[in-house]
């Protein structure tokens, strides 16, 4: 069995149709699983060709069935039972109503919801690491979310009931105030290329 390779979203979706393929003659009738989706499955239904390597669930529990049904799907494609986790809701600390969700996949018995651009944008300032940060940036420019006050207006808004996000606020507030700048200088016409790299290894060696 191999290590998880990399995919791009419409690739997910196939493998996602058939763990629903799986579920459905063994679920009752009127029985729907939804996953919330976060991280690269996500990101790649807003850019295409991103890739990433599993399926980023943002709950603390994962259906039994659906994780079942993800190995089946798994040993048919010779591939590690857990492309389907929720290691990224550890990283999540955000209650998020289900109307910061889209819908990409409604099969028979599985739904998937992914995290709408501004949610994804939310989530990625707050985790503030170095490898978010090229997302930050397109999903910034993508959502016209720019401007130091815009970004923490959002952030104001999507975590508004998370309990202790005062605490997370100057994290966020010190990573909105850098993209500000790198797309303020972006838009007058400077090569940040080199701001971005630098900015990287600067989050990184703060983790």
């Amino acid at each position: 069995m191999s290590a998880l390779p990399y995919r791009t979203q419409s690739e997910f979706l196939g493998l996602l149709a058939e763990v629903d393929e799986v579920l459905g003659p063994k679920t009752p009738p009127g029985i729907m699983y939804v996953l919330y989706v976060v991280g690269g499955v996500a990101i790649g239904s807003i850019f295409d060709g991103r890739l990433t390597q599993d399926v980023d669930v943002a709950t603390q529990e994962i259906p039994p069935q659906v994780l079942e049904a993800a190995r089946i799907v798994a040993r048919r494609h010779r591939m590690a039972d857990n492309w389907i986790n929720n290691q990224a809701a550890q990283l999540i600390e955000a209650d998020l109503p289900t109307n910061y969700f889209e819908t990409v996949y409604e099969g028979s018995a599985l739904l998937v919801r992914t995290a709408n651009p501004r949610t994804l944008l939310a989530l990625k300032l707050m985790s503030g690491r170095g490898k978010d940060i090229q997302d930050i940036l397109d999903l910034a420019e993508f959502t016209d979310i720019v401007y130091y006050d815009d970004l923490m207006d959002l952030c104001d808004t999507v975590f508004s009931s998370t309990a202790g996000y005062q605490y997370e606020r100057e994290w966020i507030s010190s990573v909105s105030r850098d993209i500000h700048t790198l797309l303020e200088e972006k838009r007058s016409g400077t090569v940040i290329e080199q701001q971005i790299t630098l900015l990287i290894e600067e989050y990184e060696g703060r983790s």
